[in-house]
């Protein structure tokens, strides 16, 4: 590791955040921006440094899951990949970043290793913490996007450690916070994030990405064929900040009046995980055929017992076409349609008329149907149902010191030096 390696992280950074203001405001605006996080960051850097904890009490463990925030451990979404890891006799600690004012109340920092301008010290001294206290072997990341992820990868590497980005969903979308691309490795879905990944003209730092499918699908989503008798359609619900627009009440109405309009048909509700579901709820008091399933089903579950999926605007998307589940695209907004929906199924729904001949098009080449749904999660989702025991193979190769075996490619740095 080169002398200055820390504090040129720092300068990368710096650049990284600039370019990614400079492309969606003025000059003026993004110096203003620029310079207000500068002193923000700054003013945590000076208050981490009159907070450094005097010593650390370790607790080794192979794996360190570090998720995005402490709410995000109570939905639980990955539990069965974590129980996976420690049946194979991993030991595997979760935590999660908490916010910049609670790490420094509670003393969660340690002195970097090297010198580090003191807008990242914050950053820098909670990643030199995170690493002396838990010194993982593999420290895998949930957060896209996190100014923590350079300082951990050095903190780790110094150790012999590896940090890994696991990527929660398809990476496909225009997220800003995408752009962060500083891992040893990155663990992709499939083709769909890799060429996302590629055409993305902003970069910070490199990594190896390695297309391994999903690691929270597993052989549950390998059901039987549906049977196109069994009429029961599974809309895929939204998340509460798109819940609220509306234009997507207006999908939702439209769906809700073509169940009223079909009453032979069933119409299950899968919400989100973080989605209240008044609408939906309103609607199954007042139509005998609209049910909201219970929170405890599961998402193949809930595949189990239909014959056709629609989806708006949801990943889960994929794993209904990975179920083989035909599946119907229906959104009366203008997002752009980032899992190419559209192409695979015979464009986007968004009036009754366009959902009556979609849905009786469907029924009438069924087996059709299904194979589209398998060519789209071909496309997105690389191993199919085996992607959680890939990711295990892959990582326990990591812990041996053994290159991955699924497909590779070093992503490069984007920011000029």
């Amino acid at each position: 590791m080169s002398a200055n390696a820390w504090a040129a992280k720092a300068r990368q950074l710096d650049r990284y955040r600039w370019q990614v203001l400079r492309a969606h405001h003025a000059w003026a605006g993004s110096f203003v921006r620029f310079l207000r996080d500068a002193i923000v960051d700054a003013a945590c850097g000076f208050a981490a440094k009159l907070r450094l904890a005097a010593a650390v009490e370790s607790e080794p463990c192979d794996f360190l899951l570090l998720q995005a925030a402490p709410r995000v451990i109570k939905l639980q979404r990955k539990k069965t990949f974590m129980a996976a890891l420690r049946e194979r006799g991993h030991s595997l600690t979760e935590t999660a970043l908490p916010e910049m004012r609670d790490l420094i109340a509670a003393h969660m920092l340690r002195p970097p290793s090297q010198p580090v301008p003191l807008r990242y010290f914050a950053y820098a001294a909670h990643a030199a913490w995170l690493v002396e206290k838990y010194q993982p072997r593999i420290l895998l990341n949930d957060r896209n996007g996190s100014f923590y992820s350079p300082f951990l990868r050095l903190a780790l590497n110094a150790r012999g450690g590896l940090l890994v980005q696991l990527a929660h969903s398809t990476t496909v979308e225009a997220s800003r916070r995408l752009g962060m691309n500083d891992y040893d490795y990155y663990f992709l879905f499939g083709k769909s994030s890799l060429e996302a990944l590629q055409a993305r003209k902003l970069r910070c730092g490199t990594s190896i990405a390695v297309l391994v499918g999903s690691h929270m699908v597993d052989e549950s989503y390998a059901l039987p064929l549906p049977d196109a008798a069994l009429k029961t359609v599974l809309v895929l619900g939204l998340g509460p900040d798109k819940e609220k627009l509306e234009e997507y009440q207006a999908t939702y109405r439209l769906l809700r009046d073509w169940a009223e309009r079909h009453t032979d048909y069933r119409v299950l509700i899968k919400k989100h995980p973080r989605s209240v579901m008044e609408f939906w709820e309103e609607t199954g008091r007042a139509l005998n055929n609209v049910h909201v399933l219970p929170p405890t089903t599961t998402l193949a579950e809930a595949l189990g017992q239909a014959s056709v999926a629609v989806n708006i605007v949801s990943n889960a998307a994929i794993e209904a076409a990975l179920a083989r589940r035909p599946i119907l695209y229906v959104s009366c907004g203008h997002e752009h349609d980032l899992l190419s929906q559209a192409r695979f199924f015979n464009g986007k729904i968004s009036t009754m008329e366009a959902l009556e001949q979609g849905v009786d098009a469907l029924q009438r080449d069924y087996p059709a149907a299904c194979q589209r749904s398998a060519e789209f999660a071909e496309y997105h989702l690389a191993y199919g149902t085996q992607g959680l025991r890939q990711n295990i193979h892959e990582l326990e190769r990591l812990l041996t010191s053994q290159p991955p075996e699924a497909f590779c490619e070093t992503i490069t740095n984007t920011i000029k030096l």
